[in-house]
Order: structure tokens, then sequence, then C-alpha cells
């Protein structure tokens, strides 16, 4: 498996194409598409004195650095509206009522663009003392709406991401 990345850890870093050297601008969002559970690419805005913003295929991506993108060429592409495709700050819902939060964050692996799941957030107070969970699974979230419901049946896992006070407290003792 390669390395993982959550979305949270690209938005804001710079984009360097690697045959010229240039920094063709900031990484604002990524566009991804939930069905295929992968990443399409990057939304980038420009660092020109006019703003505009394109879109880079993650094909194009040579490597997903701590402080950079690197781009194999490059390659700006004019940005496709697409219907809402975000899912970041969607509630989650069990089709039996029950709630699993918000989603916060969308991690993926950096080698092949696989979704590999979505970090999960029940509250400010919650995250501080549990930490957020990661929900992972074969499910289809349907994009649209205001909240993603995932059938009871459906092969999911949501697991403890290890953080928040009661998990740091907890691994001192």
């Amino acid at each position: 498996m390669g390395r993982v990345v959550n979305s949270d850890s690209i938005i804001g870093l710079p984009v360097i194409c690697e045959q010229t050297g240039k920094r063709l601008g900031i990484v604002e969002d990524i566009q991804y598409d939930p069905h295929n559970k992968r990443i399409k690419g990057l939304i980038v805005v420009s660092n020109s004195y006019r703003s505009r913003n394109f879109f880079i295929d993650f094909d194009d991506i040579h490597a997903f650095g701590e402080m950079a993108i690197i781009t194999k060429k490059d390659c700006q592409k004019k940005i496709q509206k697409e219907e809402n495709n975000n899912i970041v700050g969607k509630t989650i819902i069990k089709d039996n009522g029950q709630e699993l939060g918000t989603i916060s964050n969308i991690i993926f692996n950096a080698d092949d663009g696989h979704i590999e799941g979505y970090e999960i957030s029940k509250g400010i107070l919650d995250d501080l003392v549990a930490g957020r969970s990661i929900l992972s699974g074969n499910f289809q979230p349907q994009l649209g709406g205001d909240v993603i419901v995932i059938p009871v049946e459906e092969n999911i896992e949501l697991k403890s991401n290890n953080r928040g006070i009661l998990n740091i407290l907890s691994e001192s003792n």
C-alpha cells in the first residue's frame, strides 16, 4: 500500500512543475469520484496577478510531498464544473437512524488516488475528548443532498484514529 494522504494536508500546498521548476499555484481543493472511490485531481489557484482556478489531473501528479506537490509537466486544464461532488461537511446516517457524524476529511492513497476512507467528526467537544473516527468500507455516498444515508447491511467499518485526550491519557498510563 502506498502513502496515505488526507485532503486537509494538501490544501494550501504549492504546486510545482517538475519539468520547468515553475510554481503553478496553490491547492485549493480536491476533485474526486466517490462512485469509483478515486481522486480525480486537484483544483489549483494560480499565483499570477489575475487569480484563476484550474484543474490538474491526478495522473499528471508526480509526487505528494509534505511541503509541495510536484507535477510531471505544466498540465493546467480548464475546470469542469460538476454537480456538488463535495461530501466534506455532510452528515453520515445509517438507514436505521443512527448518526455517525460529519465527514471532515477524505483519506486517499497518494500512489493510485484510491479513497481509503473518510474522517468523521462528532463535533468539537467529542473530537477533543475522544478524537475523530475513520469510516471505511464498500459504500456509495449519494451526492447532492445534505445527508448521506448508508444502509445498515453495508460492509462499513468505523474505527478510532487514536487521537483525543482520552486516548492520549490511556496511552501514557
